[in-house]
């Protein structure tokens, strides 16, 4: 079939350069008489019954010659009438051609297509200069960027499926297993057996730094890109889905012995996507469903992908949101302005298991208030000389969001404390002074700087952010706000009461003395929330070797830690487009805000440090 298939489009190619002059002529009266303009191989092919006439008018509404021939070769390679290297091939080569060369000079690029020397079909139309081969590298490091900017064309998807309804539909993911070991594990009951890092001295890790030794596989991801491709129209509608098995250990009679293997399965992106263009030039794009936060832009090339070094400089989140932007360009130069409307979460840590699987979270929803993210991506070529060297990136991003706190008067403490005022009839209790119950809140404030500069020598990205209240998006030393009572005497726990989230949060009055307390005259005051101010971020340089050797702040009333230190190196061993194996080594370093404030290996501690090691395989698809 392939022979017969080569065959056909030599004769086809033969045919289209003996009648060149036949189609300019046939094009240019055509463009004068309405009808879409394509060239005369597009119509050949439609004669011969390959192509059909809704194909031929997509065809007719690309921008370009390159855009043409680069529609007609995913057209064939959908049908089967070139190779995924013939494809490939033809793609590059037009790259190349249609930068410098004239419209006319197209011909050229589908004689690359098949394979046909250029020198042979010289002879049959006008003479040509070969164009200059560009040698095959070693792609640079390109940064891991879970929000590209750049604008999707349309049938700009080579679908794996075509779906009844029109739809294009392209799978991807990753089967991941590797085997790791710790010399010391964040510690404690609840922290103290992870197969992926988290900052030390959480908790007491026993008479030793309680080393542990993991082999896990439940890293598979798969995921699948959409694209639906309205007839006549300037919109192009894509989508994305994608879930893997990080999620949470199966709760089950059926498996409770064998739950240490059993990941559950999870969501990780859904949204969809419309794009087109404001007056016809000024591309404009609204996204609708879970992606990445505005402030996820950059993120480190770890191999251990469970948590990206959770507490540890990374800063990331994926959540529910309305997403929107333009694009400003000229040439190479591309200015992306964005902003969202986002689900706000406190990642409230004292929810219980049977609240999270019910509603995840409500502190910040009862804020009655969305989220707001925004971000500028500037985007440029360091050098037009690299090959295959993706663009760098500069990206400032900003969140802002409100959280809520709602204490029901149920939960509200009838005892009467001495001295106090506020209520109808002093003394007071907490109960009287809010009879309808209480609420406070706190803001939740990031921005991040970012930069992404690849070279062929050398991937520098880097990443810094600053904000309070970064629990949910794994910053800031996973710190949670603390309750300020802003001078006053505290009323005890005894008079504390817990929120819908379950957070306690205390009272208390001012000038209050004696025991029993005595509020002397003051009324009584709930505490402020405050969230707990950090900094961080994470610098990384990626080195190509394959290319270069010519290969084919104040954290004393959270959770006591004052910085934690990450520095990972890794080898990978590119076996081909689908293998890789991979050996990263990480070094940890916990400090706690005070002096002998932890404990570790069963004794008082200020510092702990881990040595891991992990080593796996990467499948791709």
């Amino acid at each position: 079939m392939r022979v017969k298939a080569f065959r056909l489009m030599m004769f086809l190619l033969v045919c289209s350069f003996i009648t060149v002059a036949w189609c300019r002529s046939a094009l240019a009266q055509e463009r004068t008489g309405g009808t879409p303009a394509v060239n005369m191989l597009v119509r050949v092919l439609q004669a011969k019954g390959i192509l059909t006439a809704d194909e031929v008018a997509q065809l007719a509404q690309a921008s370009s010659a390159s855009d043409t021939d680069q529609r007609l070769a995913k057209l064939l390679l959908m049908k089967g009438v070139i190779s995924q290297a013939d494809y490939d091939l033809t793609v590059s080569t037009a790259s190349v051609i249609n930068a410098s060369a004239p419209a006319s000079s197209s011909p050229n690029v589908v004689a690359a297509v098949y394979r046909v020397p250029l020198n042979n079909v010289a002879s049959v139309g006008p003479a040509r200069t070969p164009p200059p081969q560009e040698p095959k590298v070693v792609p640079a490091v390109a940064p891991v960027r879970v929000l590209p900017i750049d604008v999707p064309k349309q049938g700009g998807l080579i679908p794996d499926i075509k779906l009844g309804s029109g739809a294009s539909v392209k799978l991807y993911g990753f089967f991941k297993a590797s085997a790791d070991e710790d010399t010391t594990s964040s510690g404690g009951s609840t922290f103290g057996s992870n197969d992926f890092p988290l900052p030390l001295l959480l908790g007491d890790t026993g008479p030793t730094s309680d080393p542990q030794f993991h082999i896990k596989a439940r890293s598979f991801r798969i995921g699948s890109q959409f694209e639906w491709a309205p007839k006549d129209s300037n919109l192009v509608l894509t989508g994305r889905i994608e879930a893997d098995y990080e999620g949470d250990f199966t709760n089950a009679n059926s498996v409770n012995i064998s739950s240490i293997r059993n990941g559950e399965f999870r969501t990780r992106l859904a949204w969809a996507r419309l794009d087109t263009k404001l007056g016809g030039s000024l591309p404009w794009f609204a996204e609708f469903g879970q992606d990445w936060t505005l402030y996820s832009s950059t993120l480190p090339a770890l191999y251990e992908s469970t948590g990206t070094a959770i507490g540890m400089g990374a800063l990331w989140e994926r959540a529910p949101m309305f997403r929107t932007g333009v694009q400003f360009h000229r040439g190479d130069l591309k200015i992306q302005p964005e902003f969202a409307i986002v689900l706000p979460v406190a990642g409230s840590a004292s929810l219980t298991d049977e609240q999270r699987a019910r509603f995840g979270d409500r502190a910040g929803a009862e804020s009655n208030q969305p989220a707001l993210e925004s971000r500028v991506v500037l985007q440029f070529p360091l050098s037009h000389t690299w090959q295959a060297v993706a663009p760098a990136q500069l990206i400032v991003s900003g969140h802002h969001a409100r959280m809520n706190e709602i204490i029901p008067a149920s939960s509200l403490s009838a005892t009467v404390i001495a001295g106090s005022t506020g209520c109808a009839t002093p003394p007071c209790s907490v109960l009287t002074t809010f009879p309808h119950g209480v609420q406070v809140g706190n803001p939740q404030n990031i921005w991040t700087a970012e930069a992404q500069l690849p070279t062929p020598w050398v991937t520098w990205v880097t990443k810094y952010y600053s904000g309070d209240d970064m629990r949910f998006p794994f910053g800031g030393q996973l710190n949670d706000v603390f309750a300020d009572l802003n001078g006053t005497t505290t009323l005890g726990a005894a008079n504390a009461a817990l929120s819908f989230s379950g957070r306690s949060i205390p009272f208390g009055c001012a000038g209050g003395t004696g025991t029993p307390l005595n509020c002397n005259g003051s009324p009584i005051s709930i505490a402020s929330l405050r969230p707990i101010r950090g900094q961080g971020g994470f610098s990384e340089l990626s080195f190509p070797l394959s290319r270069i050797f010519h290969a084919d702040p104040d954290s004393r009333k959270g959770n006591g830690l004052a910085r934690t230190d990450l520095d990972t190196a890794s080898l990978t061993y590119k076996v081909n487009a689908w293998m890789s194996i991979i050996h990263e080594v990480s070094y940890i370093d916990t400090r706690a805000a005070n002096h002998g404030g932890k404990i570790f290996r069963g004794i008082p501690a200020t510092q702990a440090h881990s040595w891991r090691n992990e080593f796996g395989t990467v499948f791709t698809f």
